[in-house]
């Protein structure tokens, strides 16, 4: 990209060292082929695939998943190059693209996410698939059911529309992943509390301490179900954009906005435009915002700042996109994205459960056992007759 290849949002630093990047490829390449073909009789598995329906078949699935994902980006990245070479015209992908491809493909991971935990190594019969996948599958469904009982949308829409659908599935599967991940926790915590007859908060803690590489992982993975949370609510974004007057009005989900005053400000570094916004919720004012439009002295580029306010269940943006030149109004773009600090609570859970990963499992204390002392009677001599 860095070459002008390919133009992409990330060529943001084309030069003429394209000659290089091929060559360092090239060398990285053939390091790993002959890395392979070398090593190719290590790589072999000792053992043989007994059934599809295993963790180990789980993870096969997720690994060719995460190719085929690599490959949709590959194929989109370089579509426009091969359309040119065959079509003779650049036929350019964008994310209706990417979204058609991707998001199915990253909802089958999910799936995959909280079936492995579900599956025993080796070969598992119907009967423990049965019982494991009870409680993730009612989870599932419920969750289905309150999504089209009380969600924002019409019953129909969830169906109708590929976004809302996405987001349907999406927390369907989050919930039944999160449930097969807690009762991994719950069962096994119950089972040290039976042995050590504490409570069990601290017969959880316990089994993360002597597993912290498996636990950590599933606390991982926990993280992974909050970000999905967070990204399907995205389905639901909503914008609105008016040209305010002083006292002018303009809603954006549960959300008034008014517009209080339109100032101006100079200093040293920059002039700035900018509107104060009374927020409403209820008819109660809430809280007040101020969109601002920068213009930096030295190199005369403008800047817009956003000003946000975030809370569990969405995440406000407003923005001041300038001033209508022939009424010198400002004019207000608001958006409401739903469900935003998800995305950043599961990113910090991610970290947090890596961090539990790293740290040495709990080697449970045993008692010293003691030997018996023996002791060795030494012989003594047999006196002979005459001595």
């Amino acid at each position: 990209m860095r070459a002008g290849l390919v133009s992409s949002v990330h060529a943001f630093a084309q030069s003429s060292i394209g000659t290089w990047f091929t060559v360092f490829m090239g060398i990285v390449l053939a390091v790993c082929i002959f890395t392979y073909v070398l090593q190719r009789d290590h790589l072999r598995s000792d053992h043989q695939l007994e059934s599809l329906v295993s963790r180990e078949s789980s993870f096969l699935f997720n690994n060719l998943v995460l190719l085929t994902a690599c490959f949709v980006i590959l194929w989109g990245t370089l579509f426009p190059i091969l359309s040119e070479y065959v079509q003779g015209n650049k036929v350019t992908v964008g994310a209706p693209f990417y979204n058609r491809v991707a998001i199915p493909i990253g909802l089958f991971l999910l799936f995959l996410t909280g079936v492995g935990p579900l599956l025993p190594w080796r070969a598992t019969s119907l009967k423990a698939v049965k019982r494991n996948f009870i409680v993730p599958s009612i989870a599932l469904w419920v969750t289905v059911a309150v999504c089209l009982l009380f969600g924002p949308r019409p019953v129909s829409t969830w169906f109708s529309e590929a976004g809302y659908f996405y987001a349907l599935v999406a927390f369907a599967l989050s919930a039944s992943v999160f449930s097969a991940i807690a009762s991994e926790f719950l069962r096994g915590g119950a089972v040290i509390a039976k042995q050590t007859g504490k409570n069990l908060l601290v017969s959880i803690y316990l089994l993360t301490r002597r597993n912290t590489r498996r636990y950590g992982g599933y606390l991982i993975h926990i993280g992974v179900v909050i970000i999905v949370i967070g990204l399907a609510g995205a389905a639901f974004n909503k914008n609105t954009e008016k040209e305010l007057a002083l006292h002018d009005k303009m809603s954006v989900g549960p959300y008034t906005l008014e517009c209080v005053g339109f100032n101006q400000d100079s200093n040293a570094n920059f002039n700035s435009d900018y509107a104060m916004l009374d927020v409403y919720q209820n008819g109660k004012k809430q809280f007040q915002m101020a969109p601002e439009k920068r213009v930096y002295l030295a190199s005369q580029q403008p800047q817009t700042m956003v000003a946000v306010h975030s809370v569990l269940s969405w995440d406000l943006y407003v923005v001041f996109e300038g001033i209508n030149p022939d009424t010198g109004q400002p004019i207000i773009k608001a958006f409401l994205n739903p469900l935003v600090s998800w995305i950043w609570a599961g990113v910090v859970l991610i970290v947090f459960g890596t961090f539990i990963a790293l740290v040495p499992s709990l080697t449970p204390a045993g008692a010293a056992v003691k030997a018996p002392v023996t002791r060795a009677i030494q012989a003594e001599p047999v006196l002979k007759g005459g001595d």
